[in-house]
């Protein structure tokens, strides 16, 4: 149908949504190539290396929940285009950075805008289009450039790095690229519609609660995973268990506060809704986020440290991963308003099994066709979950709350990654060093030592996709098809669109004088 064709000023809104949020996935891929570069040229200890990252996904994870919420509230083309705007002045900054403090400093603070644009991001997107094919192509597309932005960093911050340009102009192109996409913003974002808004308030104890927990239980997975003595290290499980305590009091916090019809930062009721499986796709976007990022970044060691090769030649072996990325996310914003929920994410999470178990098993003195390039392809067959969990998101939300809901998926995703990394990494370091303590002539760092660890953080991360596969199988019975429209129904009835629009083009025939009464009653959804 004609009306399912996106038009220029759809084109230039999802390029230009898209575009900030590859973005921030490109900082990503350009800070794990440049650091050691940048740690040169600013003199980093080198116990402070992975500061930058780990201050980025502080700033960026602790407050999605709260920028979420603003955009709901002040309105979501605000909250991005300002998220937008703050992250390309920090980008521009960071290029001037004098000293290694005054980078962690910019980088922490490009992190607030990208929690900023983020949920805001999807919520305009879901504002903007209306659930359908319009809908599922906008997420596809925005899916579709998170691996392509996480390769493009990996590839750009190498060889810029390795060039006269330095890695300053990593941050030049990222800061001029972001006001690119801000002045497409300006441009195209004031003709879309004015979303519903959020009329209660901000739950600023919510907001205080939810990035202090979250903080915290960010903080602690980082430093777990770079503190020489792992777990042991008396403040990781002090602050660990300190952000679980205050993050059952938020969710206390925000029961009683919706019991008493107040503003809340994060419905709690929603996720008892008779019907809706708001538990399984979250737990499902977790734990396949804990094996997708956790096997990306174990590739990455796997290439450079038993394969000895340099930082451009292991983008490079990425790009298999970038195209396939890209084609996962295209094709499923076309099937998923045809494909029932269920076989669809189940087809995702397979890839996600197969990947950790082929680098698990894999024959280091293989070629590259043989071994990496297959974890490459199939480990994106997960993307599918992407566009999938957000369209989920966005039809189980109230329509002033889309951004929220943006923001809930992007807690998920986080949480499952640092939560991933910081397990996976103490696993794999605690094998590596049994195993070289029974072959004592081995160092410790070498590659038959480390590959070891390698092979048992494999084994970790099929686990926890077999652990979402149990989830999907028993927990995504009855989801119907994602991509169609849902009444929401006062109550949360969740009555599908097109059974109710099939009852409406059908009404009830009663021929009059006659004894012939034909009644049409509403097919159950077989979904």
């Amino acid at each position: 149908m004609t009306s399912d064709a996106l038009t220029f000023n759809d084109v230039a809104l999802i390029v230009s949504v898209s575009g900030v949020t590859t973005l921030n996935v490109f900082l990503s891929g350009a800070l794990t190539v440049a650091l050691p570069t940048i740690g040169k040229d600013l003199n980093f200890k080198q116990s402070d290396l992975q500061w930058p990252l780990n201050v980025y996904a502080l700033s960026y994870g602790c407050l999605l929940l709260f920028f979420g919420r603003l955009g709901d509230i002040v309105g979501g083309r605000t909250m991005f285009l300002v998220g937008s705007i703050w992250f390309s002045i920090w980008s521009l900054a960071t290029a001037f950075a004098p000293n290694s403090e005054a980078f962690i400093i910019f980088v922490a603070l490009m992190g607030l805008g990208s929690a900023a644009n983020t949920p805001s991001g999807l919520g305009l997107l879901a504002a903007s289009f209306a659930p359908g094919p319009k809908r599922n192509k906008a997420y596809g597309v925005m899916g579709a450039g998170q691996p392509l932005g996480f390769i493009l960093g990996l590839i750009l911050g190498g060889l810029l790095t390795q060039s006269h340009a330095t890695w300053r102009a990593v941050f030049y192109m990222q800061s001029g690229l972001g006001v690119f996409f801000v002045v497409l913003g300006f441009v195209f974002l004031v003709k879309q519609p004015t979303p519903r808004l959020y009329t209660k308030g901000l739950d600023w104890g919510g907001a205080l609660l939810s990035a202090a927990g979250i903080g915290l239980l960010t903080y602690s997975l980082a430093d777990s995973t770079t503190a020489r003595k792992g777990w042991s290290t008396p403040q990781i499980p002090s602050l660990f268990s300190a952000s679980a305590v205050i993050l059952a009091v938020f969710i206390f916090y925000e029961r009683h506060r919706e019991n008493r019809g107040q503003s809340v930062l994060l419905p709690i009721k929603i996720w008892q809704q008779p019907g809706k499986k708001m538990g399984s796709i979250v737990a499902i976007q977790f734990f396949v986020w804990w094996s997708f990022n956790t096997l990306s970044y174990f590739t990455t060691l796997y290439y450079q440290q038993v394969n000895r090769l340099s930082p451009v030649e292991t983008a490079v072996r990425y790009i298999p991963m970038t195209i396939a990325g890209f084609i996962v996310n295209i094709l499923t914003s076309r099937v998923i308003n045809r494909v029932p929920g269920q076989p669809l994410i189940l087809f995702g999470i397979v890839g996600s099994i197969i990947a950790p178990l082929i680098y698990a098993l894999m024959d280091v003195h293989a070629s590259y066709w043989r071994t990496a390039f297959l974890v490459m392809i199939f480990i994106v067959i997960a993307d599918v979950i992407y566009p999938a969990g957000n369209l989920y998101l966005s039809s189980v939300f109230d329509d002033d709350s889309q951004s929220l809901a943006g923001g809930l998926f992007n807690v998920a995703t986080r949480i499952g990654t640092s939560l991933g990394l910081a397990i996976t990494s103490s696993i794999a370091t605690a094998t590596s060093q049994k195993y070289q303590r029974a072959h004592p002539e081995l160092a410790l760092d070498s590659p038959e030592v480390l590959m070891v660890g390698f092979r048992a953080a494999g084994w970790t991360c099929f686990a926890v996709s077999v652990l979402s596969l149990m989830i999907a199988l028993f927990g995504l019975r009855g989801v119907g098809i994602i991509g169609q429209k849902e009444e929401k129904a006062e109550g949360g009835s969740g009555v599908p669109d097109t059974q109710l629009s099939d009852l409406e083009q059908r009404p009830h025939e009663i021929s009059t004088g006659q004894d012939k009464i034909a009644a049409v009653q509403p097919q159950e959804n077989s979904g």
